[in-house]
């Protein structure tokens, strides 16, 4: 087994200076066992189209998964002696990791628009259409606090001409919206072309990195030569060449071992088909958070035009699955061509996608760290940017959770708290707020307030969550 103890413990520390110092804090916390200084890590799986409580709730629990059912008090049910909803089939090994929360209200992100809160779903505030960010989202805010290599990857499945796009989901400010990659080909490169073995990638790699040479001096020499206002607006050029151009510094410095978990460059990485690439990402993922290359990954799962020709769902969109499982009735009657029906096709895409945070979560686990494996300091979060439904209300935002962020949460839980505006009803940013708590970075807000519900439990970590 690969211990990362030891392979931290060669690291030249001296390699960086200054810019590596805050990784190279937490890599020698690693390397000395030392518990209370292990990275946090988190990772967001964000899908499209809404995520169904009747979807993700227990065995024997199905009455909570009910449409339109009122909730009026908090429970909570031990995981242990019961099955999980079918789809999660490959989360039963870990089952002692998950929790699933339902009823956690989302209306301070409410829009117009009733197919996701786009910015809003991670920000907590209103984002309508097309419009910028208007703030930070909870992605960017973790890791801002939990700085590595790269503070943020983001990878979507989209289109197989995209390279990079920039979503409505991440932002880490106002107007500031987070690149995220379409093009796992393109990411294996800009992550491991340095560290890679392929003649070809390597000297791609250091083509970028004497062309990021050259531009960052170019822009500095023509700084030289601008009035103060102009030098300031190039200033924001030259930061993100020296950026990208300090990343390989940083990466430079990896030792060759971290090399085994680099993936092998397969079909997938060019495919065609969407949800091969959403494969290929899932393990330039794994190998990044293995690598301590970052300790914040958020995934655009899929949006309501893309398809999943891959699971044999054919050409329809996701936002005609969407209307065709948004209610029972209309889902059992509406069927595809080999008989399967709306329900049936949304099952398909939430065990896909399970699946692949079921794959991330066992990488994790296999690899020691400190007293356990990374999975211990990692959680990862699965929702739906429409909270409950494709048409969404955004009166419910369920959850599905995978780790407890080095043993702070209770895990192996059903949680349904009170419906909205039910007395004790909860809301998203509130859990947002235990996850900043839970690495060590308390706010006593985040995003907007929901002006319909109690000020003060909207300020508050949810406690239930912790142990």
């Amino acid at each position: 087994m690969f211990h990362r103890r030891d392979l931290l413990k060669s690291l030249s520390v001296a390699a960086g200076g200054a810019l590596l110092a805050p990784i190279v804090q937490q890599l020698q916390a690693q390397a000395a066992g030392d518990a209370s200084r292990l990275p946090q890590r988190f990772v967001f799986v964000v899908r499209a189209n809404g995520l169904r409580p009747w979807g993700i709730v227990p065995e024997g629990l199905e009455a909570h998964g009910e449409n339109r059912r009122q909730q009026e008090r908090l429970e909570e049910f031990s995981l242990a002696d019961r099955k999980l909803h079918p789809t999660f089939a490959s989360l039963e090994p870990l089952k002692e990791h998950v929790t699933i929360i339902n009823n956690l209200s989302g209306r301070a992100a409410a829009v117009s628009d009733p197919h996701g809160a786009n910015f809003g779903a991670l920000g907590m505030y209103r984002s309508a259409g097309a419009a910028p960010p208007a703030g930070e989202t909870i992605d960017a805010a973790l890791a801002a606090a939990l700085p590595s290599v790269f503070s943020h990857l983001g990878f979507k499945m989209g289109s197989a001409d995209d390279l990079i796009a920039h979503p409505h989901l991440s932002a880490a400010g106002r107007g500031k919206p987070l690149p995220f990659y379409c093009s796992p080909l393109l990411a294996y490169k800009e992550l491991f072309g340095s560290l890679a073995r392929n003649e070809e990638l390597q000297a791609a790699s250091q083509l970028d990195k004497e062309l990021l040479d050259f531009m960052v001096d170019d822009v500095k020499r023509v700084q030289q030569r601008l009035a103060a206002p102009e030098k300031a607006k190039l200033e924001h050029y030259l930061q993100g060449f020296e950026s990208l151009r300090d990343r390989r510094v940083k990466l430079a410095t990896l030792d060759d071992s971290f090399r085994v978990h680099i993936p092998s460059i397969t079909d997938k990485f060019t495919s065609p088909v969407e949800t091969h690439r959403l494969e290929a990402h899932f393990d330039l993922a794994a190998a990044a958070l293995i690598a301590g290359l970052t300790n914040v990954v958020t995934f655009d799962a899929d949006d309501l035009e893309g398809h999943y020709s891959g699971l044999g769902l054919g050409e329809k969109t996701l936002h005609g699955i969407g209307h065709l499982a948004d209610d029972f009735k209309v889902g059992r009657d509406s069927n595809f061509a080999d008989g399967t029906d709306g329900i049936g096709a949304r099952n398909i895409v939430r065990k896909f996608q399970l699946d692949l945070i079921a794959g991330l979560a066992t990488k994790l686990k296999a690899i020691p760290e400190g007293d356990g494996n990374m999975l211990d300091n990692t959680l990862i979060v699965f929702l739906s940017d429409a909270g409950q439904q494709h048409h969404a209300n955004y009166e419910n935002f369920p959850l599905v959770l995978v780790g407890n962020v080095g043993g702070k949460f209770k895990t192996g839980r059903f949680l349904n708290y009170p419906s909205y505006q039910q007395p004790g009803n909860r809301t998203l940013g509130s859990f947002y707020l235990s996850l900043l708590a839970a690495a060590r970075h308390e706010r006593e807000s985040f995003g907007e307030l929901d002006l319909k519900l109690p000020t003060g439990l909207q300020q508050e970590p949810l406690p239930e969550l912790f142990v």
